[in-house]
């Protein structure tokens, strides 16, 4: 049977679940459609909407634009050896925002088939000179803000209805966030799927390599299309006692997702072991 997020099989690694770990190259990962929409009950609607009429009312006197797109959702999953099965749907952003996003707690009452859970693509970028490389999100930006996220973004509709391949959406977010092309980068690899415990939103990681060091994607991630999301590029010295201390000393700053991305790099380049060591040491000191 296919995995869903809530499977008892998850590790629970803190502030993260870990549901998948594993080492997919893109076109391993295989994508299956499904008419399976999220529940619905009148009272979680009812606070979706009161959700997102709070949210376009605040964008407005930000002046941002709060756009209710299309996007995909993670029904369920099947990890397989040679391949990993992610069966989509469709969901709004209106319904994130109004569940996972700021209303998660709905599904101990409701169940959590009343989530929105799009899935979302994030990258382990490994430069040139040896850093993972991270933004510390802006101001301007409507969740996170001021924290050390990967640079990535959510998997969606394109205009022909079809969910978008999860690597070309992340690599979509990785231009426009950082400036650094496909043809930029290589030996991409799914690493698995994850979820920030609070918002228990479905998010694979990628890990890649730069072909670029940290002082040229610099340059290039202040001219990107969406260089404002981003008050500054975090480098992480890729080396396993740096990477273990940087999250020691910034876990605080750092999005589930960022602690669940660096660790995840540093169980493919250094092991199951170091993964392990790791996990436990963060655990006893965190």
């Amino acid at each position: 049977m296919p995995h869903t997020q809530s499977s008892s099989d998850s590790r629970d690694c803190g502030a993260f679940f870990l549901d998948v770990i594993g080492q997919y190259a893109p076109d391993e990962i295989v994508l299956l459609s499904s008419t399976e929409q999220r529940e619905t009950h009148p009272r979680v609607e009812e606070i979706i909407e009161r959700t997102w009429q709070e949210h376009v009312a605040l964008a407005q006197q930000q002046g941002r634009r709060l756009f209710n797109g299309r996007l995909a959702r993670l029904v369920c999953y099947e990890p397989l050896e040679r391949r990993l099965e992610l069966t989509m749907g469709e969901v709004s952003y209106r319904e994130f925002l109004g569940t996972n996003l700021y209303n998660a707690a709905l599904r101990y009452t409701f169940g959590g088939e009343i989530l929105a859970d799009p899935l979302g693509a994030s990258a382990a970028i490994v430069s040139e000179d040896g850093y993972v490389l991270m933004g510390r999100r802006s101001q301007q930006v409507a969740f996170h803000a001021g924290l050390i996220h990967p640079f990535g973004g959510m998997v969606e509709l394109g205009e022909d209805g079809r969910v978008v391949a999860p690597y070309d959406a992340v690599m979509a977010e990785v231009l426009e966030e950082t400036g650094l092309p496909r043809e930029r980068t290589d030996s991409a690899l799914c690493l698995g799927i994850v979820r920030d415990k609070k918002i228990v939103q479905p998010e694979l990681v990628f890990w890649m390599k730069a072909r670029a060091d940290v002082a040229e994607v610099r340059k290039l991630q202040a001219a990107s299309q969406d260089a404002h999301e981003h008050s500054e590029l975090i480098a992480i010295r890729s080396d396993s006692t740096s990477v273990v201390d940087f999250i020691k000393k910034h876990y605080a700053e750092m999005t589930p997702v960022a602690t669940a991305t660096l660790l995840l790099h540093g169980q493919y380049v250094w092991g199951s072991g170091w993964f392990t060591a790791a996990r436990g040491y963060l655990r006893k000191v965190i």
